[in-house]
């Protein structure tokens, strides 16, 4: 592939040999390393491709060897050049072309996120923007190691950030601390219950730091104290001398319920399509658009599907243009009215909905209580939804003045 580029950089032609001894002509050639290529035998003549530069070495030789070279085909970008030397305009749209590339080649105007879960792709753009960071920022502004820190530094479950400049595209990596995504333990030298964070039934719990308040069964209001950050030191007797004070740790789930409600009419509009579509097509730059063609589709009632295309020359230089479709595909509003099947299945799939969005969560779901009603206006679904979940959170340790000490009674002071 380089050397293609190469030879069509340089220029080379196509030329036929023929007269009193070409095979002597070749020899000398080789003797010469002069370079030819493809060469093939046409009854007593022969042809070959060379370069430019090494052609015009080739006389002396064709004259020693009483051999006649023909010209048949002349390639590469010098050619090229030749015959479109007079047309100014064009060439100074070539020159003013690259000027542009090179140009746009100083601004970012295309930004990949990787890796991210639960941040959004939106909410980065828009803290991108925020820092006068976003599309179109000149590359020399970006300064990736900072960036990477204040992305770390903004966002507390991003526990890695990785920022590249490559071309015309930003790339940002991201890793979350999905794991800790429940509650990270305080750090800041106090002592710290675990609370109830919600009304419960204890399911287990696995304490590694604190004293257990709770055991699997206990039934919590939100706000018990579950593991008390606060432990007693006792005497030889029993009593309490001392208080020794930690941040609480542990594992603790608890079988909680989520009431569930939901409810929409029978009644809704149906969209019926015609089979007629129509498209539009538009190319993008800087915000403005130039709509091909600029007439309107002319439906009164019409769905919109969009596509975008960002132009881009290789992987990683990316323009400012994009290349949209829009599809309008034409519809005729109807009144309809669910059926009793229809309403059970949609209400049903709402639900669906509702439980993936409980298990993204990490919340385990361990029995549905929903009931669907139908009347004559609406379909409602009603209940609750039993599950398992972590439960602790945590709050402050009350600090308690050390008790003093008790002095028995035949140790008292004599005054007699």
């Amino acid at each position: 592939m380089l050397l293609s580029i190469i030879k069509f950089f340089r220029g080379f032609v196509c030329v036929r040999l023929s007269g009193y001894a070409p095979e002597r002509f070749l020899n000398l050639c080789g003797n010469r390393d002069i370079v030819i290529w493809n060469l093939e035998r046409d009854g007593d003549d022969y042809e070959f491709y060379i370069s430019v530069q090494a052609f015009r070495t080739l006389r002396p030789i064709a004259k020693k060897t009483r051999t006649k070279l023909v010209v048949k085909k002349r390639f590469g970008f010098p050619f090229w050049l030749h015959r479109y030397r007079r047309r100014k305009l064009f060439f100074g749209g070539i020159l003013l072309f690259f000027l542009i590339l090179i140009l746009l080649s100083q601004f970012i105007w295309n930004i990949e996120i990787n890796g991210n879960s639960y941040i959004t792709d939106e909410t980065v753009l828009a803290y991108l923007k925020e820092q006068d960071l976003s599309f179109g920022t000149p590359k020399k502004k970006i300064d990736a190691e900072k960036l990477e820190e204040s992305f770390r530094m903004a966002f507390d479950d991003v526990i890695w950030t990785s920022v590249k400049i490559s071309g015309t595209k930003m790339t940002i990596d991201l890793q979350e601390n999905i794991k800790n995504k429940e509650r990270e333990r305080p750090n800041d030298g106090k002592a710290y219950d675990i609370i109830a964070e919600k009304d419960a039934v204890i399911d287990t719990v696995i304490t590694r730091q604190g004293a257990p308040q709770i055991t699997a069964g206990t039934q919590v209001k939100k706000g018990d104290v579950l593991i008390l950050g606060r432990l007693e030191i006792l005497g030889d007797g029993g009593e309490v001398t001392n208080y020794q004070y930690c941040v609480s740790d542990a594992d603790i789930t608890g079988v909680t319920t989520y009431p569930y409600e939901d409810s929409f009419p029978l009644a809704y509009e149906k969209k019926v399509p015609t089979g007629d579509v129509k498209k539009q097509y538009a190319i993008s730059a800087f915000g403005y658009y130039l709509f091909i063609p600029s007439l309107s589709h002319g439906y009164e009632h019409a769905e919109k599907y969009t596509s975008e295309y960002q132009i881009h020359i290789c992987s990683d230089f990316y323009l400012p243009f994009y290349f949209e479709t829009n599809e309008y595909r034409e519809y005729v509003p109807e009144d309809g009215i669910y059926k009793e099947s229809e309403a059970k299945e949609l209400a049903a799939s709402h639900l669906l909905t509702y439980l993936e969005k409980l298990r993204e969560k990490d919340v385990q779901i361990i029995q549905k209580n929903v009931m669907i009603e139908i009347d004559e206006k609406n379909c409602r679904a009603s209940g609750n939804i039993t599950v398992k979940e972590k439960i602790g959170t945590y709050a402050p340790t009350e600090v308690l003045a050390v008790p003093a000490p008790e002095i028995p009674a035949d140790e008292g002071i004599n005054t007699q």
